[in-house]
């Protein structure tokens, strides 16, 4: 499977390519990956799904003198990848280039003027603008560096703190501006979120006009000071706070949103509405939520499945106590294989259609049995 990828600044800055859609399909699962370049020399590299870049890869665009709107050619062959710098963006060419394809005579004749211009540059000068012989000195006009090749770190802004909390629900950092993009892949659905912090230059109309999430991030302190919708750090944390006693995703940050806010106090009305509706039982629904990730008919360790719900907040011994019961009637969920070994059985979703479906007969039933009052 190959894939072209045209290179930005920012990649070049970064040492970085950037996750774009093909490349999170090909590197799907994959936390380190190996690059192999044109002359068979490799580079160890990370995917950093919290900030959306594959990192490592500075010293090949080093080697390869790369610059912005090359394109590479990408060949995946599992953990491996192979790279290939397919074009010189502008046309350049380098010096060794122009020369070889110039022949040794011109390139003879290229440095005997060289020689020449530096002697008459060096020599005393007979008059305003003359050389000695009389002749016009020769002016060199010299173009700058962009203050952004000269500065890329002043010129290239880094993204918002929130980046990995906001990983943690799911949305990936896919693109940086300002606005600062990101992405929650929700099966059929795909949630969109604009970023621009308070006092940044930007626009978020046109991410509005695609149907995104465009919010401003500012701080508590700031709130009374900006228009919806807002996003505050502080408000974000206890969001992810509540991940441990309830079933909290990306949808409940899409519902804040739109309804202007999600700062401390939203988030505190959220928790009050989350505590009516599953009293004590927001850890075992958290933990519902998480077997729904898996397909039916998969094998899983218990360990496996205690260190992904330490990620979403949810204790060891919750998902150990969790994961008997599920095992059990009236659930039987999950089919115990060996010691720490579980199957599951059928879809999250359909197995709580049969336990309601089994609540509303066992009720029809003891209202036959009570009989009238």
């Amino acid at each position: 499977m190959n894939a072209k990828y045209v290179l930005t600044s920012r990649c070049l800055d970064q040492g970085v390519l950037f996750l774009t859609y093909s490349l999170r399909q090909h590197l799907a699962g994959l936390e380190q990956v190996r690059f192999v370049d044109e002359e068979g020399e490799g580079y160890e590299a990370r995917v950093n799904w919290g900030l959306g870049v594959v990192e490592g890869l500075g010293p090949y665009f080093t080697k390869k003198r790369l610059q912005p709107n090359e394109v590479l050619l990408l060949s995946f062959q599992k953990e491996v990848v192979r790279i290939e710098a397919l074009s010189r963006g502008r046309g350049r060419r380098s010096h060794l280039e122009a020369s070889a394809q110039k022949g040794p005579r011109s390139a003879s004749k290229e440095e005997a003027d060289r020689e020449a211009d530096s002697k008459s540059e060096s020599a005393p000068s007979a008059g305003p603008g003359l050389g000695l012989e009389g002749n016009p000195k020769k002016v060199v006009r010299v173009t700058p560096y962009p203050r952004e090749v000269l500065f890329p770190q002043g010129a290239r802004p880094t993204p918002p703190a929130v980046t990995e909390d906001l990983a943690r629900l799911g949305f990936l950092f896919t693109e940086g501006g300002p606005p600062w993009v990101y992405q929650a892949h929700l099966g059929r659905r795909t949630l969109l979120l604009a970023l621009l912090r308070h006092g940044e230059e930007g626009d978020l109309a046109p991410w509005r006009a695609k149907g995104a999430l465009a919010a401003t991030l500012a701080p508590e302190s700031l709130r009374q000071e900006v228009e919806e919708p807002l996003l505050t750090p502080e408000g974000l944390k206890r969001l992810l706070a509540l991940k441990a006693r309830f079933p909290i995703s990306a949808l409940d940050l899409e519902r804040l949103l739109k309804e202007g806010r999600l700062d401390l106090e939203s988030v505190e009305a959220l928790e009050d509405r989350l505590a009516l509706e599953l009293a004590g039982r927001g850890a075992f629904a958290s933990l519902l939520l998480l077997l729904a990730k898996h397909r039916m008919g998969e094998v899983f360790l218990l360990s496996d499945l205690e260190a992904e719900a330490l990620e979403e907040g949810l204790l060891p011994e919750t998902v150990r106590q969790g994961v008997e019961t599920l095992a059990q009637p009236p659930f039987v969920l999950l089919k115990r294989l060996s010691p720490g070994e579980f199957l599951l059985q059928q879809e999250v979703e359909v197995a709580l259609d049969e336990l309601a479906s089994f609540a509303q007969t066992l009720k029809a039933r003891l209202r036959r049995v009570e009989g009238p009052a």
